[in-house]
């Protein structure tokens, strides 16, 4: 879980295409020495960020967005209508924000995991991210596993404090195309997993999720459906939860090496 989040924190910092993994202290770490920044990402409006590495070692492509960093990004979190999810997918809806902000950049990368997954056809296509970063790998790796179904089976994707993303047919969509090679990880009293609320607006989670319960790591492994399990992230009352266990995942990511929310 450690490195997919540290993959995740890293598309916090911008990264720039040809000049590597420049993160200061967060990239000065032996995982970052193993991995080659293949693309980068920065779309303006609607705000969405990331880029694509591979390590040879792990052999593993890596497709890792950013959470909410920009001013601008949090125009996105807030913008709770649904959109449709594809048209050959009815009922399927989804978080108009979430969804604009991950087709805004789909094409492009698209363009470069096919050309990294045919030069390396025995690699894993790891999708990460954090926050809202979360819910742009769950919606890329979908539409993805949609348009390449021939190497559905070579995705995998980690979340880590992960907004609700779609509906009730939404995540059962999810769950049959994916669901098998997800790992949605909470944290303790984290509130973003609690939002969009399904009460009021009908949001509702897919697996699996895989909730920490301490600071040691420890963890509770839930039922594999799509129907939220009440020992997981949902057994916190929402009034009871906060951010400070959305900015602990493993201790990151560490904010005080960036400024949150010092780019518009």
């Amino acid at each position: 879980m450690d490195k997919y989040m540290s993959f995740a924190e890293t598309a916090y910092y911008f990264l720039n295409q040809g000049s590597g993994f420049s993160c200061g202290p967060s990239c000065d770490i032996p995982l970052y020495k193993l991995v080659n920044l293949n693309t980068t990402w920065h779309s303006p409006n609607p705000v969405s960020d990331g880029y694509i590495a591979i390590s040879p070692k792990h052999k593993e492509i890596y497709v890792a967005w950013a959470g909410t960093r920009r001013i601008r990004s949090v125009a996105v979190d807030v913008m709770a209508i649904f959109k449709d999810f594809a048209p050959d997918v009815p009922g399927a809806i989804v978080h108009a924000g979430f969804a604009e902000s991950t087709n805004a950049v789909y094409p492009h990368i698209l363009k470069n995991i096919r050309a990294a997954a045919e030069d390396n056809p025995d690699y894993k296509i790891v999708f990460v991210g954090h926050s809202l970063g979360g819910a742009n790998a769950v919606l890329s790796a979908l539409k993805f596993a949609k348009d390449n179904e021939y190497i559905k089976d070579s995705i995998r994707v980690w979340t880590f404090g992960q907004p609700r993303v779609g509906n009730r047919q939404f995540s059962e969509y999810y769950t049959e195309m994916l669901g098998n090679q997800t790992y949605r990880i909470t944290y303790q009293g984290d509130i973003v997993p609690h939002v969009p609320p399904w009460q009021v607006l009908g949001y509702q989670h897919h697996p699996l999720e895989i909730h920490v319960i301490n600071k040691d790591g420890d963890f509770y492994v839930c039922q594999n459906t799509v129907r939220e399990d009440l020992d997981g992230a949902y057994r916190w009352p929402t009034i009871d939860t906060g951010v400070a266990d959305h900015l602990d995942y493993f201790g990151k990511p560490e904010i005080t090496r960036f400024d949150p929310l010092i780019e518009w």
